[in-house]
């Protein structure tokens, strides 16, 4: 009984008043959206009855979270108070945007209102500042965060439980912030943009930092936060830790996915080619030529001069070979005491950080700079290759063996801790990579082979740079394609082509592509570059493309992306102190955990792939295998970047203890230089970041491959059929998500220096 009498007190209190603010706001817009209709079939167009759909789906929105039991639940549990949260600031004020109100709420007031009522206030030059002060999308962002961070403090969020008027000022602050925000984000009829769109990503990413730094501070809070529930949650039940951690989870997740997945959609419709009308005819003369106007890597001063020269190419592998063999030399005769080597420092602390960075950045420049493949490249000007690689080797399956022995061996031996260990794994990559491209024509080493490789092409492919034609027209009139064949200068200079045998007019993204740049000095019309793409976009479409035809029937392909992924979680546990306290006790027992965890993983993977929907298992399989790219690459990078941040000291003593030896300096360094730096406070944060722009990319690439696999087996596309064909693949990348959040809050190994870090 008392349970229903505050039940029916609380929703007297507040359904009457949201439930009638519902009906007049929709009886207004429907006349007001009637009325606008009336005027003609553009005034149609725009004011679609989606409007009224998202109008309706917006109040619905906020009669569920504030007029229903939803109310009464979130003074019980903090996990259906932040529903209420989510609701109110990250659902609601989307849709209301969706709808364009702003003019069918206008008409819908009636001319006499319109005329002695709104006119004169909208008139007014005090109201259209403050508007204009409103509408901006800094004004949206700072009153988003503010109340994001105010609200969730102990102070105010207890005494809006306490307080009913309190209360209703919060869930109006909350949906009045969340309306000033999305504002600018959605654009709705007749609003402007202040900012240019693409600006508006570094907002988004912005509000989901606070977000995370909000939802972190729920979930790793050792006790309840709230002491209002800490007292009443265990008369109902709850273990109030259990809720609170809960509730973090809920805002975490899906705000991380709303936040990151509206950034995406921007950029991706800023980045994609628009249509246009045709462009006018040129005069035909070279000083005013017509090529397109693009932003090209290839065409910035200085750098681009220096990467479309051959030799400024060649001379850069030569000069990493160099450091590359004085890495192997200090490794052979140098102290094995690793934080003390550059072999137990440089390739494993700073090497792996720096290029996971400049292939999220730049693609697959580390490639291009690569000092294995230096000793071919000048070799190659003698001795010609006459063998084709195996016929039935042409594909990733040796490659996928060799990164999972690769991880396990990583494990198993500790090469990491290892001078000589590291330095002949060195050698061991340029003696191998010499061999098999002087035996057998293009860049087979690095195609079919190189593990290393391998990871840098599927980084690349949530990078912002590909190697692509610039003008498809161009490509279309060549009837030489010398970016494929190579051809002899006028100055008889031999220029191969492609090594991997891509052809530029049918390649897309940057799997299978080392931006070795041979299509770039070859291309006698100046007509490939370095250009930007959109992160992951080549992952999902069902296209035929150069040398790997349809990806997503390419199970090879899938098999090394979900090893790639796996292999990220797995690679970054085997360093954390629950793992290592359990699994260092004997080379066996730490690669079975490495084959165990790939095993697990990849029978997730098969598992989300399982419901039979629009295509055979195996592509199903691929697709969602290849999904999963951005969230491996995400971690790979979080995980590198941590020990190049907390590592970054160990470089200097590895250096200085080579000059000491050698008699450049007179003081030997002291081991202490070895030890690890203490995590700087945004580093965790950071991290998160970028592990929710992983999943929300993955989930992204993942819908739009499974619509790609549903139009490509003529079903119908519903939101039924979508529904039930993305979801379990979504689980399983949350599944994967949370897994990898799990690894980067534990005590890490810091290999290459000493001892754990909290």
């Amino acid at each position: 009984m008392a349970f229903n009498a505050l039940f029916l007190s609380d929703w007297f209190a507040n359904a009457p008043f949201v439930c009638v603010g519902a009906l007049c706001s929709l009886a207004i817009y429907v006349l007001g959206w009637r009325t606008i209709r009336a005027n003609g079939i553009a005034a149609r167009l725009r004011f679609t009855r989606l409007r009224v759909a998202a109008f309706c789906a917006a109040w619905c929105v906020v009669v569920l979270a504030l007029a229903s039991p939803l109310d009464l639940l979130a003074e019980r549990a903090l996990s259906w108070h932040m529903v209420q949260h989510i609701l109110l600031t990250m659902i609601a004020p989307p849709l209301f945007w969706c709808a364009t109100p702003a003019m069918p709420m206008l008409f819908g007031c009636g001319a006499s209102a319109r005329k002695w009522i709104l006119a004169p206030i909208l008139a007014s030059s005090s109201v259209r500042a403050a508007l204009r002060i409103a509408a901006h999308p800094l004004t949206g962002f700072v009153a988003l965060s503010l109340v994001t961070v105010l609200w969730h403090t102990p102070a105010l969020y207890t005494l809006a439980l306490r307080d009913g008027w309190w209360h209703r000022i919060e869930h109006a602050t909350m949906l009045g912030a969340g309306l000033l925000f999305w504002l600018a984000i959605i654009a709705p009829f007749p609003y402007r943009d202040r900012w240019p769109r693409i600006a508006l990503v570094g907002l988004l990413i912005a509000a989901d930092l606070v977000n995370t730094v909000v939802s972190a501070y729920l979930a790793f809070a050792s006790a309840p936060v709230y002491a209002w529930y800490a007292d009443l949650s265990p008369a109902y039940g709850i273990d109030a830790l259990r809720d609170q951690q809960l509730a973090a989870g809920l805002m975490w997740i899906p705000g991380s996915v709303i936040y990151l997945g509206a950034a995406i959609a921007i950029a991706v419709a800023y980045l994609m080619p628009r249509r246009s009308a045709p462009a006018p005819r040129t005069v035909s003369l070279r000083v005013l030529a017509s090529a397109p106007t693009t932003n090209d890597l290839l065409r910035t001063p200085w750098l681009g001069a220096a990467l479309r020269s051959s030799r400024v190419r060649l001379c850069i592998r030569f000069a990493l070979l160099a450091g590359a063999l004085l890495i192997v030399l200090d490794g052979i005769f140098g102290t094995q005491d690793a934080p003390m080597n550059l072999a137990g420092t440089i390739p494993w602390t700073h090497w792996r950080g720096v290029t996971v960075i400049a292939l999220l950045a730049l693609g697959n420049i580390v490639c291009m700079a690569c000092p294995l493949i230096a000793p071919r490249s000048l070799l190659r000007k003698w001795i010609s290759p006459t063998l084709t690689f195996p016929r039935a080797l042409r594909s990733k399956w040796l490659a996928v063996g060799l990164v999972m022995l690769w991880l396990v061996a990583y494990e198993a031996f500790d090469l990491w801790s290892s001078p000589w260990a590291t330095a002949m794994l060195i050698l061991g990559f340029i003696v191998v990579a010499t061999a098999v491209d002087l035996f057998y024509t293009g860049a087979s080493f690095c195609r079919f082979i190189c593990p290393i490789g391998q990871y840098n092409m599927l980084v690349a492919t949530v990078g912002t740079r590909e190697v692509r034609a610039i003008d498809a027209s161009v490509c279309a009139r060549c009837e030489t394609h010398d970016c494929l064949k190579g051809r002899t200068t006028d100055a008889g200079e031999y220029r191969p082509g492609c090594g991997l045998d891509l052809f530029m007019p049918k390649k897309q993204g940057n799997l299978d592509c080392t931006f070795c740049l041979d299509c770039v000095s070859a291309c006698p019309h100046g007509n490939i570059g370095i250009l930007p793409m959109i992160p992951g976009v080549d992952l999902a479409p069902s296209t035929w493309r150069s040398q790997i035809g349809m990806l997503a029937t390419r199970v090879d392909f899938g098999a090394l992306a979900a090893v790639f992924t796996i292999g990220a979680i797995v690679n970054a546990a085997g360093m954390t102190a629950p793992v290592v306290e359990y699994v260092t006790s004997s080379a066996i027992a730490q690669a079975a955990f490495v084959v165990l965890g790939l095993c697990a993983g990849l029978a997730l993977l098969a598992l989300g792939a399982s419901l039979p929907i629009g295509a055979k298992f195996s592509e199903r399989a691929t697709r969602l295998a290849l999904a999963a790219i951005p969230l491996g690459a995400a971690l790979w990078c979080a995980h590198y970047f941590f020990h190049l941040v907390t590592g970054a000291p160990t470089g200097e003593a590895a250096v200085l203890r080579v000059l000491h030896d050698l008699q450049l300096v007179g003081v030997e360094p002291d081991r202490i230089m070895s030890c690890c730096a203490p995590p700087p406070t945004w580093l965790l944060p950071l991290e998160l970041l970028l592990l929710s722009l992983g999943l929300s990319v993955a989930i992204a690439v993942h819908w739009w491959s499974t619509l790609a696999m549903i139009v490509k087996g003529a079903r119908r596309i519903s939101v039924v059929n979508m529904a039930r064909a993305t979801a379990p693949g979504a689980l399983v990348l949350l599944i994967l998500w949370a897994a990898s959040v799990w690894v980067l809050l534990q005590p890490m190994e810091m290999r290459g220096t000493s001892g754990f870090i909290e």
